[in-house]
């Protein structure tokens, strides 16, 4: 009788410390990955229409009137496109030209029209 409680003693402590010992596998978690090539940090922050970080970017030295590799837009073009007059009053007021032209020939104006961003073709027909 005793070599089966010794038995079964090891048993058990053989089978609980090998579950114990498994390991459980990592929850997935989601990762959102962003692949925009050829566009600078400041259209990006314009297109999305984070103000703040447009004000730091500009406040840091960003160039108002960089184009996007790709399509030759500037972040002005993308503020006028999502109709967002408070970003177009930043990037003018940090000397943003809207006389540019993109790779199609679209101005910031040209744009705004384009999208139907009426508060944007307002602001900029104004100035």
């Amino acid at each position: 009788m005793k070599k089966s409680i010794i038995a079964c003693s090891l048993l058990l402590s053989v089978v609980a410390t090998s579950i114990a010992s498994e390991k459980k596998p990592l929850p997935i978690k989601k990762i959102n990955v962003t692949t925009i090539k050829n566009v600078s940090p400041l259209s990006i922050a314009v297109a999305k229409g984070d103000y703040g970080t447009t004000a730091s970017f500009l406040a840091y030295g960003a160039d108002s009137n960089e184009k996007s590799v790709s399509t030759g837009m500037t972040p002005l073009m993308y503020a006028a496109r999502y109709n967002n007059v408070k970003l177009l009053k930043l990037l003018i007021s940090n000397g943003a030209d809207t006389t540019l032209k993109s790779k199609i020939g679209y101005t910031a104006l040209g744009y705004a029209k384009l999208s139907k961003a009426s508060e944007a073709v307002a602001f900029l027909q104004s100035i």
